[in-house]
């Protein structure tokens, strides 16, 4: 219940944030284009808006197990060695997720007072979105390295999935 509320939450704020992105740059081009003037805001604003997108959608990825990966040397093996590799993969990803949280934190009293100057937005609620992001993979990857655990240390056949 946890997992689909924050889902449609996340969902939510990238479908708003991408849609009004997506309508900045459309008026931004309609507006340099056809009348020679620029909106002072847009890019920047727009720019910050695609930072929250890719750490917000980043988390949905995760969550659907949709980023890229390279399967080649791992479907060679079969079993428990597969099983082993995916285990290793989700530590190493929570390693850096980890990593991610703590230097995103780290770097947020930098920001506090730094304003974006076309929209004087203090530079933190941008930042924020680093771990923001990271904590939200971090939810999301609990699951699938739970049951990469389950499936390495049950007994009987252990079959890749």
């Amino acid at each position: 219940m946890f997992f689909q509320v924050l889902t449609k939450i996340i969902q939510g704020m990238v479908l708003v944030s991408g849609s009004t992105m997506t309508a900045l740059v459309i008026i931004e081009v309609f507006l340099r284009y056809l009348f020679g003037k620029s909106l002072y805001v847009t890019e920047e604003l727009s720019r910050y808006l695609m930072v929250w997108v890719v750490f917000l959608g980043s988390s949905l990825a995760l969550r659907e197990e949709a980023h890229i990966r390279i399967g080649l040397l791992v479907n060679k093996f079969g079993g428990r060695v597969r099983l082993c590799l995916h285990l290793f993969a989700h530590l190493l990803l929570l390693l850096f997720l980890v990593v991610l949280v703590i230097q995103g934190i780290v770097v947020l009293p930098f920001q506090k007072y730094q304003t974006a100057p076309s929209i004087g937005v203090s530079f933190f609620w941008f930042y924020l979105a680093i771990p923001v992001g990271g904590i939200l993979m971090i939810l999301y990857l609990m699951p699938p390295l739970g049951q990469s655990l389950k499936e390495m240390f049950s007994k009987g056949d252990n079959k890749p999935h």
